[in-house]
């Protein structure tokens, strides 16, 4: 469901901006469609990367992100809730040291990290 709820809104996005953006991208995306398969992936991946960069950066400064309201009406209809309403609701069916014991659990251990093999 957030799948198809996403791509929705990303499409939406791009029948209003999608002009604006590749034009910003051109450097990238020029002649792309001439381009075989490889390489035109290529220049997509090398694109999504600046995107990814303008996103990060956005976020560092940019707003506190929320919902909007069309998907938490959406995710509420199928039982997912925004994070904010779920953590109300188990903080009163829960101890504070049953939350604390969860939220420990959750976390991934420090000292698991994956070994990355030798060249």
């Amino acid at each position: 469901m957030q799948h198809i709820s996403i791509g929705n809104a990303l499409g939406a996005f791009m029948t209003q901006n999608g002009a604006v953006l590749v034009c910003t991208l051109a450097p990238e995306l020029m002649g792309i469609n001439k381009l075989p398969a490889s390489v035109s992936e290529l220049a997509i991946r090398r694109a999504t990367h600046y995107l990814g960069e303008a996103l990060r950066d956005y976020l560092v400064t940019g707003p506190e992100i929320h919902y909007t309201a069309e998907n938490s009406d959406i995710l509420t209809a199928i039982g997912f809730r925004p994070e904010k309403a779920s953590r109300a609701d188990n903080q009163q069916k829960y101890t504070p040291a049953q939350n604390h014991v969860y939220a420990h659990q959750q976390q991934p251990p420090a000292n698991n990290r994956p070994e990355i093999p030798a060249i």
